[in-house]
């Protein structure tokens, strides 16, 4: 059997084209997401919410509502573009705009006192990417070192709070 050469060339195009498609990831369930986005401490509901808003605006984000009642915080993080490179440039200089990605990010925050009296945050965060042509696009961030050390700087929050009320309660 003879092949031709456009016949092999489909076939290794072919084959070449297979091996860059990837598989899309798989969406995590609500219990993987909350293994790592959910953390309960021992304080009280009042200084946890405080510490989670304090949280983010020492992580650059903009409060835009916050309501102690349902315990939601809602913020928005600066808008970032990436670096530049040799293309951007190209494009910048020829067809005159800015073809890089500007990101920013979304934060939520739920804080609820639990039936064991403990208090329970759960964060969530997703990048908003903004591109010149095309679609926004969004993606939530799925990163458990960083939800890991956002929980590390609550929790010195709250133990901050913790020590500076049983100090002032101790001076009265």
């Amino acid at each position: 059997m003879k092949l031709n050469s456009s016949t092999a060339l489909a076939v290794v195009l072919a084959c070449l084209l297979a091996g860059c498609a990837a598989t899309p990831p798989t969406a995590k369930s609500g219990v993987e997401l909350q293994a790592y986005q959910a953390r309960e401490f021992e304080t009280s509901k009042r200084a946890a919410f405080s510490a989670t808003m304090s949280v983010f605006q020492d992580l650059g984000f903009i409060i835009d509502d916050g309501d102690f009642d349902t315990g939601l915080i809602t913020a928005t993080g600066p808008m970032q573009r990436e670096q530049m490179d040799a293309g951007d440039l190209f494009a910048q200089l020829f067809a005159g705009f800015d073809t890089r990605v500007a990101t920013q990010r979304r934060a939520t925050a739920f804080v609820e006192k639990m039936p064991s009296g403990l208090v329970r945050i759960r964060l969530n965060f997703v990048d908003n990417m903004a591109m010149v042509q095309g679609a926004p696009n969004s993606a939530a961030v799925e990163d458990p070192e960083f939800y890991q050390a956002t929980f590390e700087l609550i929790d010195k929050a709250i133990f901050v709070r913790s020590a500076t009320t049983s100090t002032s309660r101790e001076s009265n």
